[in-house]
């Protein structure tokens, strides 16, 4: 019995490095497992041998003819060389799919089969001939292995099969699986260097076992990146494949030919001059595994390509919103989620890859297929995530000789946002015609100067029909409805000592200098120049809105400008930019604070000032005029009053996420229950916004916190005052002190007066409370 335990032990020895490698995860080379069988094989008819020849009771049998020594010299040279080959396999040079050992061929390039014919046609692509026969099947059994070694992964429950419905609601269970390879995809057009650098930053910070490939598209690069930057030895050594367009066709087609070609469980799209961090490729990994639908989008960060590091710690953007003329802007929700992409750095499944499209094969160039990607992702049945602790570094273009783009400008960037707007927008499309650019090409190129969608229809075919993009808005209610995107009107607005209305400087869609004037001009409701709506979240409740917003524009009031105007910036959509706080009193004050806008000296002008220093001038009030509602909010509030079905599990999941957000004060969400609004008990309605003041605009009343005797703003911890001047329509802010004008108590559980004079009381309700 000794000498078969002695066995056992040393059989488990010899496969000890197999062992710890499977329950590890770690990938072996065959070889290293058939090292550990011959060894133990060797063990086993040794065993056999002497316990066969031994002699019977009372004999002594024969000895063995290795040492008792020889057995761990024997698992150390084992062990030695195992290691040795999981060294060299995980970071070893790695032969190319349709590459010889011998002489190393660069492949593939585009040929008919790699790319839709319909991409091919007029679109100036080289039409690759097929390799010789003789080295077919070589090609087609790498490639075999290449496909086994992908699918390792475990297969969600929930994926698309043919003949069966799609489930676009598929619970985060049914969509979980096992991912352990990235493909990486860099579009290289003319990057020289800078394409050799990224290969090698992505090859060095991503390990051997994930790292599948890197599939690098030479998009019409002259000479070709194979014979420069990345010859057949750089592509063994840094695992690249090469696919190459001989004629450039853009951004586009050169991702939609990567992603084609890549066949890692996941497809991760890179610019051909970024530097990828440490860990980059784990929030990748994590959070596609926990839903194989998901698109993941990196911290973007700043390059320097002197030194080919990132500048700064980080803290990158990655963020974005559509506009209705198909244009992102930066800025969305405060949680994980995102609406949209703000360009090619993202990452998603193989099989989602393929599942939901991937790129349109009919745009073209640059611009556009984030707009498209951004709401397909959401309405068919995907999600769209910003990876916490992924940061890859970026060269941005400066306008420096270094950062100059040096390939040749194709495509139609207008004609591939209409695509993506006229795919997925449904009705709303509609609005397009409210942009100059669009109206004209609509004119000169007839209603679907846009081009063919059947390749969309194929998709939604596929994915069950996909969701309305009124789905997408409700998704997104924090940057549409929050954010006055989908406002509940529009109207001018008037100065009424003048008569004129303020008219927005710029045109519609985003502006070229990211500002413009205001002035006031004769009102006129045929000028859609002339029309703003509320904008931006109110970050004090997180409901909409706390400033202006010019009519089918990027552009946010914020005040005067000191030469008789007033301007605007690109608004800051999550209310953080404290300028764009403006609102229009009850009594008709444009005020942001304690300053408000008014006329200024000379006629049809206009002066930003503190608001009591227009009470010698007459007083500055402006009201709304022409109040209408938009065709999106109409369109809007009829799909959910008449498909209450399609948002009603949506409905339940944004209620669940309200209760986890992260708006208002931090006094009140570290002491939840302690803020209330004070209205003013007169029975008004009104209560004290930010300022002291008495509005009837609920969306404007400010949290306060009854402590001790003082009533303090949540905000900043001042203390409301009476300013001792006995009238009781007048209150503020100020620094607190143990004088009787800053002196309440509680009358009852929703009641609070003042103890000094001027003597008055106010109800307290919740906060926030509601707009209604």
């Amino acid at each position: 019995m000794a000498g078969f335990a002695t066995f056992v032990l040393r059989v488990v020895f010899l496969c000890a490095v197999p062992l710890v490698a499977a329950v590890v995860g770690v990938e072996l080379d065959t070889s290293v497992v058939v090292l550990s069988v011959v060894a133990a094989i060797f063990e086993v008819v040794l065993f056999s041998f002497f316990s066969g020849t031994s002699g019977g009771k009372g004999k002594k049998g024969r000895h063995s003819i290795r040492p008792p020594q020889f057995f761990p010299l024997q698992v150390g040279l084992l062990y030695c060389l195992q290691l040795w080959l999981v060294m060299l396999h995980i970071h070893g040079p790695t032969q190319d799919v349709g590459q010889s050992a011998e002489v190393p061929v660069q492949r593939p390039r585009v040929s008919s089969e790699d790319v839709p014919l319909e991409r091919l046609a007029g679109e100036g692509l080289a039409v690759v001939e097929q390799q010789p026969e003789a080295g077919k099947e070589e090609v087609q059994l790498a490639q075999v292995r290449v496909d086994e070694a992908a699918g390792d992964a475990e297969e969600p429950i929930a994926r698309y099969i043919e003949g069966q419905p799609f489930d676009l609601d598929a619970p985060l269970e049914k969509l979980k699986w096992k991912p352990k390879t990235i493909s990486v995809v860099l579009p290289c057009a003319e990057e020289r260097d800078y394409a050799f650098k990224t290969v090698k930053s992505f090859f060095e910070m991503t390990p051997g076992h994930v790292l599948h490939e890197i599939v690098v598209v030479d998009d019409g690069s002259n000479p070709p990146l194979a014979e420069t930057h990345l010859k057949p030895d750089v592509q063994l050594k840094y695992k690249v494949k090469i696919c190459r367009h001989d004629t450039t066709v853009g951004l586009i087609g050169a991702k939609k030919t990567g992603g084609d070609a890549a066949s890692g469980d996941i497809v991760a799209f890179f610019d051909c001059h970024v530097a990828p961090q440490k860990g980059w490729y784990e929030d990748f990994l994590r959070l596609i595994g926990q839903n194989y639908r998901r698109m993941v989008v990196p911290q973007i960060t700043a390059l320097n390509v002197d030194t080919w590091k990132q500048e700064g710690s980080g803290g990158g953007m990655s963020k974005c919103y559509v506009t209705w003329d198909g244009d992102f802007k930066w800025g969305g929700p405060d949680d994980m989620y995102m609406g949209m992409l703000s360009g090619g750095l993202a990452g998603m499944s193989k099989r989602w890859w393929d599942e939901s499209g991937g790129f349109d094969g009919a745009m073209l160039g640059w611009g556009g297929e984030n707009i498209d990607q951004g709401v397909r992702m959401w309405v068919c049945g995907g999600e769209i995530v910003a990876a916490p602790n992924a940061q890859v570094a970026h060269m941005w273009r400066t306008g420096s000789a270094k950062t100059n783009a040096r390939y040749k400008h194709v495509g139609d960037t207008l004609r591939n946002r209409a695509r993506a707007i006229f795919a997925w927008n449904g009705e709303y499309a509609q609005k397009l015609d409210a942009y100059q650019d669009f109206a004209n090409r609509k004119q000169n190129g007839g209603d679907n100067w846009y081009g063919d969608m059947d390749t969309f229809q194929k998709v939604k075919d596929r994915l069950n029909g996909c969701r309305p993009f009124s789905w997408y808005l409700r998704r997104f209610k924090s940057v549409y409805e929050d954010g006055g995107l989908v406002p509940q009107d529009m109207f001018m607005i008037r100065e009424e000592k003048s008569g004129k209305c303020l008219l927005f400087g710029g045109r519609a869609g985003t502006s070229g200098a990211g500002k413009e004037t205001v002035k006031l001009q004769n009102c006129n409701p045929s000028n859609d120049r002339f029309y703003w709506h509320l904008g931006n979240v109110n970050r004090k409740n997180g409901a909409c809105c706390s400033g202006f917003r010019a009519w089918n524009s990027e552009q946010c009031f914020e005040g005067g400008n000191g030469r008789g105007q007033a301007r605007t910036g690109i608004c800051e959509i999550t209310g953080r930019n404290d300028q764009q706080t403006w609102r229009l009193t009850d009594d008709g004050q444009l005020r942001h604070r304690d300053r408000c806008m008014g006329p200024g000296d000379a006629a049809d002008t206009l002066q930003e000032a503190p608001c009591v220093s227009f009470r010698s001038k007459g007083g500055a009030r402006f009201t709304k005029q022409e109040v209408k509602l938009p065709i999106e909010t109409e369109l809007y509030r009829r799909d959910q009053r008449e498909h209450p079905e399609v948002f009603k599990l949506l409905n339940e999941r944004l209620a669940e996420m309200e209760k986890k957000s992260t708006m208002g004060p931090e006094a009140c969400r570290k002491n939840p229950g302690t803020c209330v609004a004070f209205m003013y008990g007169d029975g008004s309605g009104r209560c004290l916004d930010d300022t002291g003041l008495l509005v009837a605009d609920r969306t404007s009343c400010d949290p306060v916190r009854l402590v001790g005797t003082h009533v303090q703003r949540a905000e900043t911890n001042d203390c409301l005052d009476s300013w001792s001047d006995n009238d009781p329509e007048t209150w503020g802010f100020y620094g607190c002190h143990d004088g009787d004008n800053q002196k309440f108590k509680a009358d009852g559980p929703s009641r609070v007066c003042s103890m000094g004079q001027p003597i008055a009381c106010f109800g307290t309700q919740p906060w926030p409370v509601t707009s209604r």
